[in-house]
């Protein structure tokens, strides 16, 4: 199954502006019988590394994101899609 996230980098290590990025989310189905405790369940946090282009000076640099997973729905990969594009029109602006 796949899934699109925004994720915001608050302050770029590049340019320390704010960034809103599109990631596509590809999460595995778990099928199983549902118990009680499933319904009780919350997602787990799963902290990943990624690599961003900072959008003002078109330069590469790695991140640590976190995303949410349970045990029927858990992450097998993660890409960057891009960055929103009015987000690199007010940083370019500055």
């Amino acid at each position: 199954m796949m899934e699109e996230v925004k994720i915001e980098i608050h302050n770029c290590p590049i340019c320390g502006g704010k960034h809103t990025y599109d990631l596509k989310v590809e999460r595995t189905v778990v099928l199983k019988a549902f118990t009680m405790n499933d319904l009780k369940e919350r997602p787990q946090p799963v902290r990943l590394t990624q690599i961003f282009i900072c959008p003002v000076k078109n330069k590469k640099f790695q991140a640590t994101i976190k995303l949410y997973q349970d045990s029927s729905s858990i992450i097998k990969s993660v890409k960057v899609k891009g960055v929103l594009q009015d987000e690199t029109e007010k940083q370019s602006r500055r």
